[in-house]
């Protein structure tokens, strides 16, 4: 199993006859690995591919410390994978240094991909790269945006930045915000022992209210998450419908069953012989918002009326 700050990896043997395709995973959250064994592996067996007939499988993941997550790149890339579903665009990076003739599927994009350098452009990646994007900047603005509503004024707003989220990323979320004549404060968090110290020091820049940023740790550290932010008095804007369910006050972002399972058909493709580059890389089109309302009411916030309208689910 996972351990807390650990790397961990799984792999099934191969089949008894032939080589069996060798798929790899590498996330700095356990959440991706549970997303991968709950929806990615039942669609690639529907799709032909069954873990421990014909697909290894060897699954990488930290509890949200990047600093295992090189060498963990160079053990996928020792393992020969025949293509390796990154979580991130950092560990993209990583695993392209590591190997550069490695098939990679974004699971998913935080970032732009083009201006990372990952790809050529979206519909035509070019290269080894292809997967989901995210563009995980454009939701945290939105999340910025529900924070000033259930906060209206000019008390800044929190900002819990992952371990991994690079310095333009940041830039660009402080300008959007910026231009939304939003003030922010950031703090930055990895594993879970961090949390605390991070929302104590949103606390003394003055933030009544947090907009977690998108980060596999996070996700998967949900409860935990939620916990200390209340410890804190702060309320907290997630990215998946699971974190407002642990607890977050508000949740806005696709579906990862869905997104899960588009990586599936796109591992497949490249199995059967695509090749990544002529792949095109693929956007969510449809996003939830989710109302903890009980979870807002302990926290003593009032959730306005026009956000409760919007929302696909409210928990009360």
């Amino acid at each position: 199993m996972l351990r807390a700050g650990l790397a961990a990896a799984f792999a099934m043997p191969a089949r008894a006859q032939g080589r069996a395709h060798r798929l790899g995973v590498l996330a700095p959250g356990r959440f991706s690995i549970d997303g991968v064994r709950r929806w990615t592996l039942p669609e690639l067996a529907r799709l032909g591919f069954v873990e421990g007939r014909n697909l290894d499988v060897l699954l990488h993941a930290t509890d949200g410390d990047a600093a295992p997550l090189p060498a963990l790149a160079a053990d996928l890339a020792a393992a020969r994978c025949d293509v390796a579903i990154a979580v991130s665009n950092p560990v993209a990076r990583l695993l392209r240094a590591a190997d550069p003739r490695l098939p990679i599927v974004l699971g998913f994009a935080g970032n732009d991909p083009v201006a990372d350098g990952l790809v050529d452009s979206l519909a035509r990646p070019g290269g080894l790269v292809t997967g989901i994007v995210m563009l995980g900047e454009e939701l945290d603005t939105k999340r910025l945006e529900f924070a000033r509503e259930l906060d209206p004024g000019t008390a800044p707003v929190g900002f819990l930045a992952g371990a991994t989220l690079s310095p333009d990323r940041i830039a660009r979320i402080e300008a959007e915000a910026a231009a939304l004549g939003i003030p922010i404060a950031l703090a930055r968090a990895g594993a879970p022992e961090t949390y605390g110290a991070a929302f104590a020091a949103l606390r003394r820049a003055g933030a009544r209210i947090v907009v977690v940023g998108s980060f596999p740790g996070f996700a998967g550290q949900a409860g935990l998450l939620a916990a200390k932010g209340a410890a804190a008095g702060l309320p907290l804007l997630c990215d998946w419908r699971h974190m407002a369910e642990a607890g977050c006050v508000v949740s806005y972002g696709a579906s990862a069953a869905e997104l899960r399972r588009r990586n599936a058909v796109q591992v497949a493709r490249i199995l059967r012989g695509e090749a990544p580059g002529a792949i095109p890389m693929e956007r969510p089109d449809r996003f939830e918002l989710v109302v903890n309302a009980g979870a807002a009411a302990r926290l003593g916030l009032a959730i306005p009326p026009l956000v409760l309208a919007r929302a696909e689910e409210v928990i009360e």
